[in-house]
């Protein structure tokens, strides 16, 4: 049971991670690739007795550095294009129909802003919970229990 549970959640991580631990993975690679081709070219240099050693190092940082800068561009713009889908997949139809037509019925709605309820008669005779609203106090079936529970007497 376990391991299916680990392998739920490793399937789960890798399609919604994908492209960032592809991309981590890439950019890894890169960096010890770059770091063991400038380890090749320090002993090469050593046995050559070459003076360029420094530009080798300047351009190792430079290369790890743009690479760095690649990853986190790479990733900021995923990150936005899959914000965009989503924020299109998720229109909601219902919501979009009822402000299209407040905006097409704007006198309508200042209508109903300015009448209030409790100055116009309204009609309760289908309304089955009219008879609760007159009521001056509403009692709770914990109450109705209380009231039935004979006192104790004093002794």
């Amino acid at each position: 049971m376990n391991k299916l549970i680990n392998i739920i959640l490793s399937g789960l991580l890798w399609r919604r991670y994908k492209f960032l631990l592809v991309s981590l993975l890439v950019l890894i690679v890169f960096i010890f690739l770059s770091g063991q081709l400038h380890q090749d070219y320090l002993s090469y240099a050593q046995s050559t007795d070459s003076v360029s050693v420094g530009w080798s190092f300047a351009i190792k940082w430079l290369s790890w550095l743009v690479a760095v800068v690649v990853f986190f561009a790479l990733n900021n713009w995923h990150n936005n294009k899959k914000q965009a889908q989503v924020d299109v997949k998720d229109n909601n139809s219902t919501l979009q129909r009822i402000l299209s037509w407040k905006k097409a019925h704007p006198e309508e709605e200042q209508n109903k802003r300015e009448r209030n309820p409790s100055d116009e008669q309204v009609d309760r005779s289908d309304d089955p919970f009219a008879h609760l609203r007159e009521k001056d106090k509403l009692r709770t079936y914990a109450d109705i229990i209380i009231d039935k529970k004979p006192s104790k007497p004093k002794q």
